[in-house]
């Protein structure tokens, strides 16, 4: 296999030989460390901020770095003012923030990359039917791995009402989802929702439709969804992940760690998000005490992800054979500390042109951001002590939301007493401060953004 010509390769579209990647490692590895693919610096690899939701609705804000000096590219995402969306005024005025995905913003009806504003419109969402229990499209989740395919899909979960009459347990097997699928060919120049069936494994479910429906304590609809090799993660009702492996038709109820919606000393969301190795899940309890669990799957039988997921994003395979998976699951505490004396020591300050800028309408109309040299944004990894000793001080704050992981590194951002934004590592129990962020409405959602800058995804817009 490493003595294929280099030549054979190079006569493949981008978008061929990226899937050529999926086929096996050997491949991936020619294709890699003979820079055959030009397009791997357009992929989504590394951290530029977090975008905000600030209350619902209202226009959502970004809080990041400012942009290194000489850059070509723009200094905040194409996604504040949204000018170049097919939308209206008052449609523009409604716009949030629903998913992020590897680069691709989902929005209530869009489908938009910032990076290089061009967007889709979905379609119209498939009607309830009247006096339904259950909402159709409770949840929205996003699919999006630009390395493996260029297309996209958009899930709806379902949500059981609290009205709800029905009986059984839930969800069912199988569970019909609509779906919207870059892939899937519109009709005339109208996209479609199709319907796709999805097989239980495993015995465990939410409960049954009343114990599902009596959870209390949590709004639903501030969820988040992973997606990682081949499947989607979405953090439901009663305190459960529902895991969907898209190439095999198949799904499985995944209980969280800990008693969110028992535990009245939460009260601060939980965080479920995509970090170094994988899903992890972030918990506060109390004021100040951090949990972060990894979710540590197993697998009964061998499969190969790339295998399974390259020309299959749509769900049929694309023709290649798969191997069905029956995994088995632990989540794994990764780190429990109360982060009190952490703070009440001090953080790392990014002083002047370090500092992280909050970016929205209001600031893009009125200042101008500085242009700053590229290594003053770069982590601080040294081994040195952060902050003062600060042993006797006590910290008199507390954590008012998780604002998402790192992607890349064990790091996961805070947000202290509703003032600063702090990313704090875990793993050597230490905070850097990145700068204020002071707004009067709550934080409903935030997401780590990580730039796509791939042009011409299958059915976008400029």
């Amino acid at each position: 296999m490493h003595l294929l010509p280099d030549d054979v390769l190079r006569h493949l579209p981008r978008r061929s030989l990226a899937a050529s990647r999926c086929v096996c490692q050997s491949w991936r590895v020619i294709i890699d460390d003979r820079s055959l693919l030009a397009t791997a610096a357009l992929l989504p690899c590394t951290l530029r901020g977090i975008f905000v939701q600030i209350g619902v609705p209202t226009l959502s804000g970004f809080f990041a770095r400012p942009s290194p000096a000489g850059t070509r590219r723009p200094p905040i995402p194409g996604f504040l003012d949204l000018d170049y969306l097919d939308t209206n005024e008052i449609e523009k005025s409604l716009l949030t923030i629903v998913d992020h995905c590897n680069g691709l913003i989902l929005l209530d009806h869009h489908v938009v990359n910032p990076a290089t504003r061009q967007w889709t419109r979905l379609p119209p969402y498939p009607p309830e039917s009247p006096g339904s229990d259950i909402i159709l499209d409770g949840y929205h989740a996003l699919v999006f791995d630009p390395a493996m395919s260029p297309h996209y899909q958009v899930f709806l979960m379902p949500y059981v009402l609290r009205r709800a009459t029905v009986s059984g347990q839930w969800p069912p097997s199988p569970l019909l989802l609509h779906v919207f699928s870059s892939r899937t060919e519109p009709e005339g120049s109208t996209w479609r929702w199709e319907e796709r069936s999805f097989v239980r494994e495993g015995n465990a479910t939410m409960g049954t439709i009343d114990e599902v429906c009596s959870s209390s304590g949590w709004e639903p609809f501030d969820t988040y969804s992973v997606y990682f090799r081949g499947s989607l993660y979405v953090h439901c009702q009663n305190n459960c992940v529902i895991r969907i492996t898209i190439a095999n038709h198949r799904y499985r109820i995944i209980k969280l760690p800990g008693d969110f919606v028992g535990n009245q000393n939460i009260s601060v969301d939980p965080y479920l998000g995509k970090s170094q190795e994988g899903v992890y899940y972030a918990l506060v309890i109390g004021l100040c005490r951090l949990q972060i669990w990894f979710l540590k799957e197993y697998q009964s039988s061998y499969s190969s992800y790339s295998n399974s997921y390259c020309g299959g994003i749509n769900g049929d395979g694309g023709g290649m054979e798969t191997t069905t998976m029956d995994h088995e699951h632990e989540w794994v505490l990764k780190h429990d500390a109360d982060l009190g004396p952490v703070l009440a020591a001090g953080y790392t300050l990014n002083d002047g042109g370090q500092q992280w800028i909050w970016h929205n309408i209001d600031t893009k109309k009125k200042n101008k951001e500085s242009l700053v040299k590229e290594e003053e944004f770069e982590w601080n990894d040294s081994d040195d002590e952060n902050g003062s000793a600060g042993e006797d001080r006590q910290y008199k704050g507390y954590i008012s939301q998780v604002f998402g992981f790192h992607p890349f590194k064990e790091i996961v951002f805070l947000y202290d007493t509703d003032t600063r934004v702090v990313a704090y590592h875990y793993n050597r129990s230490k905070v850097q401060d990145l700068g204020v962020l002071q707004v009067r409405e709550r934080v409903s959602r935030s997401f780590s953004y990580t730039p796509c800058w791939m042009p011409d995804l299958p059915g976008m817009h400029n």
